[in-house]
């Protein structure tokens, strides 16, 4: 990235580091603490997950259900003063099923924190029949 970054791309960035780290206290601070999480589907990880601890508690299902396989590799980031999009890839393993693909992560922010996130799947047949 250029020394021009958006600084909402930045944060993009640092979102999905700690979240690759593991690292809750700083996504504690990257995510407003009444913020919600939009995921798609009738799955086990679907639903408005809001506030901290619901979202908190997606992440940790997300990994529980994949054995610790789930990743999220970002590809690349668009960002205004008030958005931010996420191209990013969806990797894991559950038992003999395999998800892989890329998904958008369509994120609000309001003073450098996000406040909504709305998640887009390129294929959601198959992130339906992973998550379920």
């Amino acid at each position: 990235m250029g020394m021009f970054e958006h600084p909402n791309a930045a944060l993009v960035e640092r979102l999905y580091a700690a979240f690759d780290a593991g690292d809750t206290e700083a996504l504690k601070k990257l995510i407003a603490e009444d913020a919600v999480w939009h995921v798609p589907g009738s799955t086990e990880i679907s639903g408005d997950h809001r506030g901290h601890e619901a979202i908190f508690a997606y992440f940790q299902k997300a990994a529980e259900l994949s054995g610790g396989t789930f990743r999220a590799e970002l590809v690349d980031v668009l960002a205004s003063d008030m958005h931010a999009a996420a191209l990013a890839a969806a990797i894991g393993e559950r038992g003999d099923r395999v998800l892989e693909q890329t998904y958008l992560l369509f994120l609000r922010i309001e003073n450098d924190r996000i406040v909504e996130a709305r998640l887009f799947n390129e294929d959601e047949e198959a992130f339906q029949a992973f998550w379920s």
